[in-house]
Parts: structure tokens; C-alpha cells; sequence
């Protein structure tokens, strides 16, 4: 795991701002789900959401689940169905999958099943 010093911190947070897309992934995929999912903690939430854009969909699904229920909620509901549907459901082992529909509201459980299903 790597050390989230306020360094780190606020030098992903420059890069964010400068919207370099190349740069945070490079970051993001020497990064274990865990340390994104603690360095999550240390972000607003329109910069995460924006990481978690730029990840690909299993490393996404597996940081999501690293989340506290909290933080979880908080992202998903900041995200459509759809992307919720394709970037996590969809790439997330059965069980989880599960765990995290029963997490969701009744109308947004029925859509994204709806939409992983087609």
C-alpha cells in the first residue's frame, strides 16, 4: 500500500484540476482498490467521481466495494444508472453484485437491472 501523505494528496488533487486524464490513470492503475478507496476519503466529491470515470470498469467495481457504505452511497447517487449499471454491476463478482443492488432504492434497483440486462 502506498503512504496518502497531504503531498500526495494535494498533488493528485493539482492533477485533477489540471484535467490530466493520462497522468491519473498512470497513478490509478499503480494503485490497489483499497488505497483508492482510502484516498477517496481526502477528495470531494466531484473529484472522485472524475477518478472514478477514468478507471476501468473492474478496478472501479472493486474500489466500490472497498468504499465505506457511506461513501457509497454517496457516489452512487451522484452517478446515472446506466454507468452504475455498466461500469460496476456488470463487472462485479455475483455476490457483490447483490450487495450492492440491496444498498439501492426499489425504482433504481429495477433500472439498473433493467440495463445490465440488455
Amino acid at each position: 500500500m502506498i503512504e496518502l501523505t497531504k503531498e500526495y494528496i494535494d498533488h493528485l488533487k493539482d492533477i485533477i484540476t489540471e484535467k490530466d486524464d493520462a497522468k491519473i490513470k498512470e497513478i490509478l492503475d499503480e494503485l490497489y482498490p483499497a488505497d483508492i478507496a482510502e484516498l477517496y476519503q481526502e477528495l470531494d466529491l466531484q473529484e472522485a467521481i472524475y477518478l472514478y470515470l477514468l478507471m476501468d470498469g473492474e478496478k472501479a467495481a472493486d474500489v466500490l466495494m472497498e468504499l465505506d457504505e457511506e461513501d457509497r452511497h454517496k457516489l452512487l447517487k451522484e452517478l446515472p444508472n446506466e454507468l452504475i449499471a455498466k461500469r460496476f454491476v456488470d463487472n462485479m463478482e455475483t455476490d457483490d453484485a447483490v450487495d450492492l443492488m440491496r444498498e439501492l432504492d426499489e425504482d433504481t434497483q429495477e433500472e439498473i437491472f433493467r440495463i445490465s440486462r440488455t
